[in-house]
């Protein structure tokens, strides 16, 4: 799957070229050029999967073959096992038709914590593969900065 720039100056690029890049350098978000269609009876396989099975499913076609199966299923396993919850994103029913979604049981209790500890172990995996480092900077106002610190803390 190819990558392009909202801004639609920016050159295609690959999943992992993507993600290593960041932001696209018209200074858009890389998004995927084509959406994946997930067929009714693929939706319905997903029901009651645990999280890192069902994330694992839907990032399938987004990855495509740029990282093997078995690697990226490893690496979901092992970011949404660092979550204090069994369910990681538990839904928890208030009332007769009230419902919320719990996302604060990461390692950091912020949101960011669901993409942030994936993204860590996918970027370590492609730059060990190519015998690469990267320098991570991260400046925020908010939890996006402790979120990614324990991401990649364990990060060499």
């Amino acid at each position: 799957m190819r990558y392009i720039s909202t801004r639609g100056e920016g050159p295609p690029l690959s999943f992992v070229e993507a993600m290593l890049a960041g932001l696209a350098r018209d200074g858009g978000l890389y998004v995927p050029e084509f959406w994946p269609v997930f067929a009714p009876e693929q939706i319905a396989a997903l029901a009651g999967l645990p999280y890192a099975e069902l994330a694992l499913e839907i990032l399938r076609p987004f990855v495509d073959d740029a990282i093997p199966e078995g690697d990226l299923a490893r690496m979901t396993r092992e970011a949404y096992g660092t979550f204090r919850h069994p369910a990681v994103v538990p839904l928890v029913q208030l009332g007769p038709r009230t419902f919320v979604l719990e996302l604060f049981h990461g390692p950091t209790l912020a949101f960011k914590d669901l993409a942030m500890q994936l993204l860590a172990r996918l970027m370590d995996h492609v730059l060990r593969q190519r015998g690469e480092r990267a320098t991570v900077i991260c400046a925020t106002s908010g939890d996006t900065g402790g979120a990614a610190v324990e991401a990649f803390r364990a990060c060499p």
